[in-house]
């Protein structure tokens, strides 16, 4: 299922949060709607960069994290899949080793409008 399919998935336009709210070189969790059928997002800065992508390891449909807002990331800006050690590049969602090489992170557009992020256009 394409994110934009997803039940609670958010409009283009949508404010997620302030960038502020997004530490330098780390991950933020967002969620929309509740229990097993929440849409989960996962926002990466860098700088005034930044990527977002639902967050779901493609190997087994699982999110990257197994505590909220607890990402494993590594240097060289990747992040690791706590259930099965799946390594993806944050810069892209291309996973680079592990049961999802070849696979990748489902991005979502996002825009800066001042401070503030935002869904972008499809």
């Amino acid at each position: 299922m394409s994110w934009r399919g997803h039940r609670y998935a958010p409009a283009a336009g949508t404010p997620l949060c302030d960038i502020g709210a997004v530490p330098d070189g780390a991950c933020k969790e967002l969620r929309f709607g509740d229990g097993d059928d929440s849409f989960n997002l996962l926002l990466y800065r860098r700088g005034d960069e930044v990527r977002a992508y639902v967050n779901c390891c493609p190997h087994f449909s699982l999110p990257l994290n197994a505590q909220p807002g607890e990402f494993l990331l590594l240097r060289n800006s990747e992040i690791m899949c706590a259930y099965h050690c799946a390594i993806f590049r944050l810069e892209d969602g291309h996973c680079v080793a592990g049961p999802a090489e070849g696979m990748g992170l489902e991005p979502v557009p996002v825009r800066l409008d001042g401070a503030q992020i935002c869904v972008g256009a499809p």
